[in-house]
């Protein structure tokens, strides 16, 4: 296995050629946004945010000798995606700036990727009999810790607009307000965020109740549980 030939084993073929794609396509990104910036040409901070979140996915394995196993395909496509629209679309093609309603799809998105990621892994502890809950409590926890994620990330950007923006980190990620939007102004748009956030929470974690119904009725269980297991070696 390596990061161009990724393990096929227990993986669909439709999975593994989306994985291939996309790391490819996020390394030549992130190479030639680092050497030549972005939609203004000063976005290469964004270029090299794209490699380290590269390797840090790719890490567990290549680090450690495979002692700690490769994320499950799974949750590394998930985390490949929240890569391609944050960092390659929003941040260095400027899509916040240019599509007047991308930051409300980010902020539908991130937190469906998070919650369904989170369903994933309670899903694994439940499975294991580490953990009792029902599908609905399980659920819950994800949706709320999600949501408080969402606030987290808020209180950064208004702390980034209002002590950050205008000094050296400012210059380097090119002084971009982080709050407000083309269409919204800054109160307008956090309480927006944060309502998004709500529903894309509910969603991904829905999401996740549905798998585990489907395979639990057929018989089996979500194969993802045994991916997450593993990686421990």
């Amino acid at each position: 296995m390596s990061f161009l030939n990724p393990d096929v084993k227990d993986v669909s073929p439709l999975q593994r050629n989306l994985q291939m794609i996309m790391r490819i396509f996020l390394l030549i990104s992130g190479i030639y946004i680092l050497i030549f910036g972005g939609a203004n040409g000063a976005e290469r901070i964004f270029g090299l945010l794209i490699l380290i979140s590269l390797a840090i996915i790719n890490a567990p394995a290549f680090f450690t000798g495979n002692h700690i196993r490769a994320i499950p395909i799974e949750i590394e496509l998930l985390l490949l995606c929240m890569v391609l629209f944050e960092l390659v679309g929003g941040d260095a093609l400027g899509l916040y700036v240019k599509l007047p309603h991308y930051d409300n799809f980010m902020h539908f998105m991130l937190p469906l990727y998070v919650a369904l990621i989170g369903m994933m892994l309670v899903y694994t502890a439940y499975f294991f009999g580490k953990l009792k809950a029902s599908l609905s409590v399980m659920a819950g926890i994800i949706v709320l810790l999600t949501i408080g994620l969402g606030g987290v990330l808020e209180m950064g950007e208004y702390t980034y607009d209002t002590y950050l923006a205008d000094g050296p980190i400012g210059a380097i990620t090119g002084n971009t307000q982080m709050q407000g939007s083309p269409t919204q102004d800054p109160l307008d748009d956090t309480m927006n965020d944060l309502f998004t956030d709500t529903a894309g929470a509910i969603v991904g974690a829905l999401i996740g109740v549905l798998l585990i119904r489907r395979y639990e009725k057929e018989g089996g269980h979500w194969k993802v549980a045994d991916g997450i297991s593993k990686m421990g070696g």
